[in-house]
């Protein structure tokens, strides 16, 4: 391997999770977002010359961002496919009692409620609270204001908890 390729990956693969959340949360569906991920990391790859940023996982957030926008408007046009929901994961032993209200939140029906969020709100909290940008990052990536950002992070944050209070979301909880 050359030492461009070296570089890259040194740079690009501590980042690789954080990609795949956002990917996950953009395509809505597993084996796509996946597939955004490889897309991801080839344009990145081709581009790496050019970037000179001062964060990679903003480069890459942006470059799988622009991808999936452009996924979404392909896709607009094609029948839509449903995805199964996420597998049960069992809560571990000694949990603590947000752990276990956590671990008894149904992760499809948190998706759907997620899912049903304008974009723009869906990818401001993927952006912030699933992958744990700033709001300074999320507002390069997204193009706009930083006070627009926390704004559709707020808005967002409302009517989750609204659309998941509607669900009766917490009803396994003791």
């Amino acid at each position: 391997m050359d030492d461009q390729g070296r570089a890259f990956l040194e740079a690009a693969l501590p980042h690789l999770d954080a990609v795949y959340r956002v990917a996950r949360h953009a395509a809505r569906d597993h084996h796509h977002a996946e597939d955004l991920v490889q897309e991801t990391y080839l344009r990145a790859f081709a581009a790496f010359d050019s970037h000179r940023g001062p964060s990679t996982r903003a480069w890459l957030v942006t470059i799988c961002l622009n991808l999936a926008r452009s996924d979404g408007r392909r896709r607009a046009r094609r029948v839509v496919e449903t995805a199964m929901p996420e597998p049960y994961e069992p809560e571990a032993p000694g949990m603590s009692v947000p752990e276990k209200a956590m671990a008894n939140i149904d992760r499809a029906e948190v998706s759907r409620a997620l899912a049903q969020l304008p974009d723009e709100q869906r990818l401001a909290i993927v952006l912030m609270d699933l992958s744990g940008h700033s709001a300074s990052e999320v507002a390069e990536m997204l193009g706009c204001p930083r006070n627009t950002v926390l704004s559709r992070v707020y808005r967002g944050r409302q009517r989750l908890t609204s659309l998941l209070v509607q669900e009766d979301i917490n009803r396994d909880v003791p």
